[in-house]
């Protein structure tokens, strides 16, 4: 599974993690907090 984050502020040179993240996250943690975002912002609406 390929990943990018761009969740946190300490990613390599200001761009998204493409392979592990900076911050050590593995892909998968990655891709649960975006979905959890994603189903935030649909309820908030």
């Amino acid at each position: 599974m390929s990943m990018f984050c761009f969740q946190c502020q300490e990613a390599a040179k200001g761009t998204g993690c493409t392979k592990i993240g900076v911050c050590g996250k593995q892909d998968t943690t990655s891709n649960l907090q975006d979905l959890l975002v994603y189903v935030s912002k649909g309820v908030s609406w």
